[in-house]
């Protein structure tokens, strides 16, 4: 990623430059996500597709069927793309055996070329070249050094750990299945092994006070993380914590505690050497996401298994999110129908999610239109009251804008 002097990610270089320096052949480069759907037990706030508690037999019926999809994902689409970023989600894909994760891969390497720009003459598959991110979300208590040393081997060169908190019982209301030295021992783990890691952390609890919060933070700062992801809780239908708020049985810290915690969290980061890149991503110079910019930057991906996404050459599409369905081999993805303006205020939406915001250049390159007439006159509105901004060309995000992005992009979303 290219960076001006004055510490201004430059988007457009950088996804322009990416590509051309990652093609193959004259293959595009894609990142290719796979969903799997299982977890020891669901969370008190998740709404996300995941089954706890099935068999080895479910599982191993799962894996069979996504290694059918990879195939003939490959022959569909192996001819134009080449993957250069692979993301194993969930659910919890840390409760895959070696084995069965080992399949997967395999799959992905035969049906697809995996790598860098080297990757033809190098033949280098999925782990094992510089260009290749692949990463694998996790679990404190999924794993140990012994799976992990294994989960490498495979290919794995980067862990995104869902921590949550150190505080026991912030993670017990969660419903979290590990304890705060269950997480410790499994950051440990992936330092001992020079792996690549990421921490997922969550704020806005109820009972989470702001020193709670912090100490959190430095505690898991203290274990030299690459990446560090801190969301805010968000209430979601249907979930144990959404209906017990809507009881009344259950409070949320106060808005401006909310805000002071993120506040803090930024200060902390940046005291540490991270870069906040995205609202919610910190990371050391040089180990942002490749995976999560390709969403955040609009570019190719590809996602199978049941309830993932797509994007490629801008239609989306996805899959069922019945496990009984995709197991049976019924599940057909469905495209959704895309129009300019949709694709205009996606690139809105998920662009300024990007601390340094987007190109003007790079919208007027991709719509053949400018961002200020297209988004006249809440644009302007935005400016005035400090909470977008412009510099050297890029439209980004205010620190106030930050702390109000529902109300932003409602507010140029409905122009």
């Amino acid at each position: 990623m290219t960076t001006t002097s004055n510490g201004v990610i430059e988007l457009t270089k950088h996804r322009e430059d990416y590509l051309a320096e990652h093609a193959v052949s004259g293959l595009k480069a894609l990142g290719f996500y796979l969903h799997i759907p299982f977890c020891v037990r669901k969370c008190n706030y998740c709404d996300f597709v995941s089954f706890p508690g099935q068999g080895q037999d479910i599982i191993d019926s799962y894996v069979d069927r996504l290694c059918g999809d990879i195939g003939a994902a490959g022959k569909q689409y192996g001819k134009d793309y080449h993957v250069d970023t692979f993301f194993l989600g969930g659910g919890t894909p840390s409760l895959l055996t070696p084995a069965q994760l080992g399949r997967v891969l395999k799959a992905v390497n035969e049906a697809f070329l995996c790598g860098c720009e080297f990757a033809a003459q190098c033949g280098a598959g999925l782990g094992k070249c510089d260009g290749l991110e692949v990463t694998l979300e996790s679990n404190p208590g999924t794993f140990d050094k012994d799976k992990l040393r294994e989960y490498i081997s495979l290919g794995i060169n980067r862990l995104s750990m869902g921590v949550q908190s150190l505080d026991d019982g912030v993670l017990k209301r969660l419903g979290r299945i590990h304890d705060s030295e269950m997480a410790l021992k499994a950051m440990r783990t992936a330092k001992a092994l020079d792996l690549n890691y990421n921490v997922d952390l969550m704020l806005g609890i109820p009972g989470q006070t702001l020193a709670i919060w912090e100490d959190t933070l430095k505690r898991v700062l203290a274990e030299e993380p690459k990446h560090v992801s801190f969301y805010s809780l968000q209430l979601e239908m249907g979930t144990p914590f959404y209906r017990d708020f809507k009881d009344g049985r259950l409070t949320l810290p106060e808005w401006s505690e909310n805000r002071a915690m993120y506040h803090r969290t930024l200060e902390i980061l940046r005291e540490a050497g991270y870069k906040h890149y995205e609202i919610s991503n910190a990371a050391l110079p040089g180990y942002e996401c490749k995976h999560n910019l390709k969403y955040w930057t609009m570019q190719d991906y590809l996602g199978l298994g049941m309830a993932a996404h797509s994007f490629l050459g801008g239609r989306r599409c996805f899959t069922t999110s019945d496990l009984k369905e995709y197991l049976a081999g019924h599940a057909v993805p469905e495209w959704e129908e895309t129009d300019e303006y949709s694709l205009k205020t996606d690139f809105v939406f998920t662009e300024l999610r990007l601390i340094d915001g987007f190109s003007k250049q790079t919208y007027q390159t991709m719509f053949g239109s400018d961002f200020e007439d297209d988004f006249a006159p809440a644009y302007q509105k935005l400016l005035k009251e400090g909470l977008m901004e412009e510099q050297n060309g890029f439209v980004r995000l205010t620190a106030s804008g930050l702390d109000q992005t529902n109300p932003v992009m409602e507010a140029l979303l409905n122009v």
